[in-house]
């Protein structure tokens, strides 16, 4: 499905060029070849992804010697030359040398020269990189100098000379492509899963093989306009058949997910309609069983929608178990007011505006450092935590009090997906305000907000540092008030 999906991005000219390559690379030497187109392509994204003060990227640059794998233009001028070098056995020193010098040499106007290195590169090799990077911060020793020592350093005395080493494996080299993909992403302001990120960096790789053929430089416009074409048509066209999972602490109205679900987790006996029983404890009982199930649950290789008939905090530590490094597509349904329950999942195709928060920060106690996050979603908490806090005298310093900027507390504060992503992403930022200190002490969190939304809050906790979570007794059973939950601070 994924190479199906991929050929659907390519035009037609392209895909004929594409074959046209391969069939050049079993001329050149079969599999080596081919290998060395590919992670010549690996580099050259790497370096479009990576590298900002470019205008136009060129692969296999037309130069005197044919030294110049990729070349990076600003300003109708070349300023940085690439070779890309592989090896399944391990480079040598001399090697290393000859390469530089003749990258160098192979003159095309550029003052900045990288070597690519991609395998593993002897003890030798990776000193007289060393001393290559001793020798610009004028801090040359005897291990260094003796390195140096047949090379003419008065080739590099005007010029910027750097080294990237990356491992002699694909799939390494293509999860590296996927994270910096990732990141030109988000500073583009839009949310993917991990599997289209995946799909867009196989598609992307694919291209840079293609551009090989032909010499011809690719505008940074161009590069950017095309990339976001993909990101959008991956957005709108790939929506993969998710397998339904589900996790329950209680018994909801409306039936039960149990009859929804492929696999469901029933915690229901650990809990006192919505208390836990004193036999039982959040981090040892609840979470290892919500962790372990979680796992067993789910691979890389599926994509999954999880039903949340449970705590706020469950959610939360549900989605801090599927954090954005776990690779996993999941997306939690959630009830909602008028809609029945519907997949809350990430759609970058939408152009809704969506309202954030209000944010007040506020001093509760002087020269305290843990730090209280409160959050008004679907009701006003605010009153009742500060009551808790001093009827349990809690060490807080500082509140992070948060609220929907329209609408304010309803049950449709939050209208979907993106939205609550958006949001998610949001407090993200705003805990990061915290200073160093409040850092190193713990996040007290107190939510009455969709479970969709705190699972979209728990894949980014990993971030939070220290911090647990609290259940309100909704029941009025027993405290009418808060309790301690599930705990992140070991």
């Amino acid at each position: 499905m994924l190479s199906q999906f991929i050929k659907l991005l390519l035009s037609a000219e392209e895909d004929v060029l594409f074959h046209i390559k391969m069939k050049e690379v079993g001329i050149l030497g079969g599999k080596e070849a081919s290998r060395g187109f590919l992670y010549q392509a690996f580099a050259s994204v790497l370096e479009a992804l990576c590298q900002k003060n470019w205008d136009k990227i060129y692969i296999e640059l037309k130069s005197n010697d044919d030294k110049v794998d990729i070349a990076l233009e600003e300003n109708g001028r070349i300023i940085k030359s690439i070779q890309v070098k592989s090896t399944i056995n391990t480079f040598s020193k001399s090697s290393i040398q000859t390469w530089l010098r003749d990258l160098i040499r192979d003159d095309v106007g550029s003052a900045k020269f990288e070597l690519f290195l991609i395998g593993q590169c002897d003890d030798n090799a990776i000193t007289f990189i060393n001393s290559i990077d001793k020798f610009y911060q004028g801090e040359l020793d005897a291990k260094a100098k003796k390195a140096l020592i047949g090379f003419d350093i008065n080739i590099i005395k005007d010029k910027e000379i750097s080294f990237s080493r990356l491992p002699y494996d694909v799939n390494i080299l293509h999860t590296i492509v996927v994270a910096s993909l990732l990141r030109y992403v988000s500073y583009s302001k839009n949310v993917m899963t991990f599997d289209q990120i995946d799909l867009i960096a196989s598609a992307t790789v694919n291209d840079q093989m293609i551009s090989s053929t032909h010499g011809k430089g690719i505008d940074r416009k161009e590069f950017d306009e095309e990339l976001q074409k993909r990101i959008t048509l991956v957005a709108n066209s790939y929506t993969p058949e998710r397998i339904s999972i589900g996790v329950k602490s209680f018994i909801c109205e409306g039936g039960d997910i149990e009859e929804k679900t492929e696999s469901c987790l029933s915690l229901t006996d650990l809990f006192d309609g919505r208390k836990i029983k004193d036999e039982y404890n959040w981090n040892n009982d609840v979470y290892e069983k919500l962790k372990g199930f979680l796992f067993e649950a789910t691979s890389k290789k599926q994509a999954y929608q999880i039903y949340l008939d449970t705590h706020t905090s469950i959610a939360f530590a549900a989605g801090r178990i599927f954090n954005s490094k776990m690779g996993i597509n999941i997306f939690p349904m959630q009830k909602t007011a008028t809609k029945g329950i519907e997949l809350w999942d990430v759609k970058l195709s939408s152009k809704r505006n969506y309202c954030n928060w209000d944010i007040l920060y506020e001093t509760f106690s002087e020269n305290q450092y843990d730090t209280a996050l409160i959050l008004n979603v679907t009701r006003n908490i605010h009153k009742d935590v500060i009551d808790f806090f001093k009827e349990n005298n809690l060490t807080i310093g500082r509140i992070i009090n948060c609220t929907p900027s329209e609408g304010g507390t309803t049950n449709f504060s939050i209208v979907d997906g993106n939205h609550a992503a958006i949001l998610a992403n949001a407090v993200y930022n705003a805990i990061s305000q915290r200073t160093i200190k409040e850092r190193q002490a713990v996040l007290h969190i107190f939510a009455s907000a969709p479970n969709a939304f705190m699972f979209f809050l728990g894949q980014n906790s990993k971030g939070f540092g220290k911090c647990i979570l609290y259940e309100y007794d909704f029941e009025q059973r027993k405290s009418c008030s808060y309790s301690p939950s599930i705990d992140f601070t070991g």
